[in-house]
């Protein structure tokens, strides 16, 4: 029963006062009065409380920018781990008046943002990604609503279980390309790596393939920057005349930003699929999401069934699917160079399994169980997008006796769930055994990381399947054929990998400088032999 109840029965509680009470004594009247008054105290207090009770503990809050000044920490993903030893697994807090709550628990976030979906799968209204920018037209920030679940719905045909198209031959090519372009060129492995998702995703969405210095792959990547970096700016969203300031006015950097954004969102948007359309006009386009869809939606004057919705939606697609999966294969990389004994352990798995005469496929999958726990762990300690895209409350709720306001931007921190030693014991350790379904060395006390790394409930990432084949074959395509080192320094001793990453939006690593190596003749030869 909610508070709008309450003040009905009470209302009617008043009305049948002033109806009966006079045909009564007065002591009487006095008394239904009274009983009437306590009846809708209790009501009052029994059903209206949500109001009363408090939101979760928190950081304490300066007048007016409440915890403004402690939300630019950084890295706050980290930093919300420390108010967690304090506060709890929620965190709430307040910047100008907009209500912040940070889940640090993967029990907290099921609990409301699975199970509780219909009133927590909304997005906060952010002026400088959706406006000053104009990204408003990205799944990621359309509420919840028609307009998101037409997006979803052509997401999950072409990337759910039941894909139109099959991206799988396209993984395969581009991985054997990956290979190709490290053979000939092993010293700049991070720029052939940058290229790959690019070329995959543009594949799979556009037909396009992608070449030296592309440009779309070029955009892709600025897109993902400032959208992901737009959330520095939340002033905007406090006093949002700012946004109207022209670019020479002193001490100010978003009216640049925001323009240089909004050509980069246009070309995102436009630009692809516009190429695409024109091949497919003249019967040059490969078989890709455009193909199907303008195949199937073209009426009869020329016109297309619901062409604005599929090209922000797989424009959404475009921009999510390039800078995320660089991250995870450039970890891989990193933890290989810091984990050689689990580069050796995962290559005799695959020799025993896949042999040398080929390269794995997806249909190895089942039986590359360590491999499968090295990509587990890479998606693990990769940790792309630390803090997910907050969700947004349309309605106020009520969750182990604290209050969360309708209208609070619900962030959860992937990072520290993953990094949780409650569920893997030594976070810290790159340990692929933990996922070996019959060892000793199961030790996993919680989720796999990707039941949490792509997000939570409706508003859940439709690529995961995607994400998920593409790092397994790039996984078990390079431990197949190379040998991954330490570089050897001027003085003789190994040189230490670059473990730093970026602190913007997608957690970024730059390449380590290391030694790549075809394992032997014969896997350099299926390598240059094998057909892309």
């Amino acid at each position: 029963m909610g508070a709008r109840q309450v003040c009905y029965i009470c209302r009617a509680l008043r009305q049948m006062t002033a109806r009966y009470a006079p045909t009564y004594s007065p002591r009487a009247s006095t008394g239904f009065v009274a009983v009437s008054l306590l009846v809708a105290g209790i009501l009052r207090r029994r059903f209206a409380q949500p109001k009363q009770l408090p939101c979760p503990p928190g950081p304490k809050r300066l007048p007016l920018i409440g915890n403004f000044l402690q939300l630019l920490s950084k890295p706050l993903y980290k930093v919300s781990v420390e108010w967690g030893k304090e506060y709890g697994d929620l965190i709430y807090l307040e910047s100008f008046g907009q209500k912040i709550l940070i889940i640090n628990s993967y029990e907290h976030a099921r609990n409301l943002l699975d199970r509780r979906s219909s009133i927590y799968s909304s997005r906060p209204h952010t002026i400088m990604a959706n406006d000053a920018e104009d990204w408003a037209w990205l799944t990621t920030f359309i509420p919840y609503g028609d307009i998101f679940k037409r997006h979803r719905s052509y997401q999950q045909r072409f990337l759910g279980s039941y894909h139109a198209v099959d991206y799988r031959e396209i993984q395969l090519r581009e991985t054997l390309g990956l290979l190709k372009a490290i053979l000939r060129d092993p010293e700049e492995y991070g720029t052939h790596v940058e290229s790959l998702p690019g070329s995959v995703i543009l594949m799979n969405v556009y037909g396009h393939k992608v070449e030296k210095n592309d440009r779309y792959v070029q955009i892709a990547k600025l897109g993902a920057n400032y959208s992901g970096d737009a959330e520095g700016y939340m002033f905007l969203d406090v006093f949002p005349w700012l946004q109207y300031l022209p670019e020479w006015f002193p001490w100010v950097d978003f009216p640049r930003v925001a323009r240089e954004a909004r050509e980069i969102s246009y070309a995102m948007r436009y630009e692809p699929y516009r190429d695409a359309k024109k091949k497919f006009e003249r019967g040059d386009l490969k078989e890709c999401m455009t193909s199907v869809y303008l195949g199937e939606n073209t009426r009869e004057d020329g016109s297309l069934v619901d062409e604005d919705v599929f090209l922000a939606a797989i424009g959404t697609l475009y921009m999510g699917g390039v800078e995320t999966s660089v991250s995870g294969i450039m970890t891989f990389f990193l933890q290989m160079l810091q984990n050689p004994e689990v580069q050796r352990a995962a290559q005799k798995e695959i020799d025993e399994v896949v042999g040398t005469d080929r390269l794995p496929t997806f249909d190895d999958i089942d039986a590359l169980p360590y491999v499968h726990g090295v990509c587990f762990e890479v998606f693990r300690l990769a940790a792309i997008i630390p803090l997910i895209v907050p969700h947004y409350t349309t309605e106020e709720d009520v969750y182990q006796g604290y209050r969360i306001p309708a209208g609070t931007s619900v962030i959860t921190n992937a990072w520290a769930m993953a990094n949780n030693p409650d569920y893997f014991p030594e976070p810290l350790k790159f340990r692929p055994e933990r996922w070996l379904p019959q060892s000793d060395a199961k030790i996993v006390q919680g989720p796999r990381p990707n039941d949490f790394i792509f997000g939570f409930g409706r508003r859940a990432c439709p690529g995961q399947e995607w994400a998920e084949r593409l790092i397994f074959i790039v996984t078990a395509s390079i431990l197949a054929t190379f040998n991954i080192e330490r570089a050897i320094g001027e003085d003789g001793s190994p040189i230490a990998p670059n473990e730093e990453y970026s602190l913007g939006f997608i957690r970024q690593l730059r390449q380590s400088k290391c030694k790549i190596t075809p394992r032997s003749p014969k896997a350099a030869s299926l390598i240059e032999n094998s057909f892309q």
